[in-house]
This record gives C-alpha cells, structure tokens and sequence, in this order.
C-alpha cells in the first residue's frame, strides 16, 4: 500500500504499455514501407501504341518477337536487341540480328514458333505486317505493340515508348535526343529552299510509289521537295507512264545499288518529255535507308536532300 510501490508500479506498467506502443507503430511503419516497396517494384508499365491501343506490362519485355526488319534495327538501337528471341526473315541490320531465329516474312506468321518462344511482348509494323497477323497474335494472348510512323518527328517518340516496355529508358531517351538534334539540323538547312517536284519509284513492273502518309513522302518534303503523288491513294499506288509524264517529276529517287543505276536509267530513257529524264535526275539511294522506318531514315534523307539540292544547283547555272 506504500505510495512508492503505487507509482513504481504504474511507472513499471506505463513503460510496458509505452514499449508496445512503439513497437506496434514500428511493425506498421515496416508493413507499409514493404507496401509501398512492392507497389513501386511491380508498378504496371502502359503505353499507347500507334494505332491507340494500351499495351500493359508487370515489367519490362526481355523476350521480345519483332516482326519488321525496322522494328529489329530499332530495338538494337535503343539498346533492347539481345531481347529479340525472334524475327523476320529481313532483319539483316545490325549484324548480330542475322542469328535470331526466324519467324515471319511480310505476310506469313508461324504462330506456333512464335508461342514456343514463350515473348513478353511483340512488336509489328501496321502496314508492313498487316492486321489480320496482329490480331491472330493478339488473339492468342499476346500483347502486341503495332507502330506505323508517318512522319519524322514520330520516330524519338517510338525510341521512349519502347524504351519503357524494354526497360532501355536511358539508352532511348539519348538516342530520342540525338536524332531530334539531325532531324532540326536538317530541317533547317532546307528550310524556304525552292520546291522540286520529286517522283519515288519502289517497283518498277507495275510502277509503283508512296503517297503523302508514307515517311518517304515527310522525308521528301523535309528536303524542300513535293510528292508529285501526294495525294494519291492507297499508301502505296500503282501508278502508269502516262501519269508520271503528266506529273512531270524534276527528280526520279529510287532505291538500289551502283550497280542498277545504268539499267534503270536505260528503261526511263524512253520518255525523255519528263523533265528528271531529258536533264539526267534521276538517283539511286542505298537499298534499306529509305523505305524501312528506322533510325538510319536519316541516312537515307540526306541522300535525298543531297540530290534536290544538286538540281537547284543545275537550275541555278543555267540561268
């Protein structure tokens, strides 16, 4: 009954009590500090592809299919293409992509190689691959990122989107960067440079070309040139002589090597009404830079810039 056992006592019980307290609060600080650990280690990855679908992932791709020959030199580039676990039968560049299994052309998918090799993720070109290939795959419980760039200034956009599904953020941010910084240089080296009217040739029997939507047609137009089939349709027409010589091109650009350029020219040399033949404009430009949408498109535009330019330059002597 003594006052000093009473407050011993109380003092006794309080610091228990207090001790508890404290080590509750502790083992709920540590339960929620896990939560939110765990939460941001398995934080879902979502991105919007081109054709404005959501393409979600618990984590970053590291079995990756691509099915483009561009889509393959992208990833390489970006620093994502020893995930490629399979690819189409063009992916030729980079070097390291020739022994990647194959497992498509343009047209044909083998559904049950590509499901065998167990991908996190597929990439695949719109207009390339085409969508009954894209939505078999999806089907199938893939997820299927689709790209179709049209433009220039779209390509750093895909480098971040699939630096983020491929967990290469930093690689493709600096490559995102670096071909922004060429593409303004470019643009403003032939910024209010005189229009040159320009035919692309991609096949020769029947002719064929690429309307404004295609890239080739933003690479033209980057270079002061104009699509003398602009407006035509669909993204790749077939097009006849007699039109071409209505058009009138000032410049015939195709793609190919050295070695092609004297037979080519041979064939266009029948009509020499259009004014790229009779004054012998007529390029040729490293089969791959041009066509494929990929990161050496900026390549192949400065083949393109170099050859309207020379026709300035030609116009401007004979003046």
């Amino acid at each position: 009954n003594s006052p000093y056992y009473k407050t011993s006592c109380y003092q006794q019980t309080s610091g228990i009590q207090l001790m508890y307290f404290r080590a509750s609060i502790f083992r709920i600080w540590i339960y929620t500090s896990s939560l939110v650990f765990s939460f941001s280690c398995f934080a879902l990855i979502e991105v919007t592809d081109d054709l404005n679908n959501k393409i979600v992932l618990s984590k970053p791709a590291k079995r990756i299919i691509s099915l483009a020959p561009n889509i393959t030199e992208i990833l390489f580039h970006i620093g994502a293409g020893s995930s490629i676990v399979g690819a189409d039968e063009y992916s030729n560049y980079p070097s390291a992509a020739q022994s990647i299994m194959r497992v498509n052309n343009h047209s044909i998918a083998n559904y049950e190689l590509i499901i065998s090799l167990q991908p996190d993720l597929v990439v695949a070109w719109y207009s390339g691959n085409g969508i009954e290939i894209i939505e078999r795959l999806r089907d199938l419980g893939l997820p299927v990122f689709v790209l179709e760039i049209s433009t220039m200034d779209q390509i750093p956009v895909l480098y971040q989107k699939l630096g983020q599904l491929t967990g290469s953020t930093k690689k493709s941010k600096e490559a995102a960067r670096l071909f922004s910084e060429r593409l303004d240089e470019l643009r403003s080296n032939y910024l209010g440079k005189t229009k040159v009217k320009s035919f692309y040739q991609i096949w020769d029997d029947p002719i064929m070309t690429l309307n404004g939507k295609h890239l080739v047609s933003d690479v033209i137009e980057l270079c002061g040139g104009e699509n003398v089939f602009l407006n035509a349709s669909p993204l790749v027409p077939q097009v006849n002589i007699e039109s071409i010589i209505a058009a009138n091109p000032e410049v015939i650009l195709s793609s190919g090597s050295e070695a092609r350029v004297k037979s080519w020219r041979q064939k266009w040399s029948r009509w020499p009404s259009i004014n790229a033949v009779r004054q012998g404009h007529m390029y040729l430009i490293p089969p791959d830079l041009m066509q494929r949408q990929s990161n050496r498109i900026l390549d192949g535009a400065d083949y393109v810039c170099q050859f309207l330019e020379r026709y300035r330059q030609d116009q401007s002597s004979q003046i």
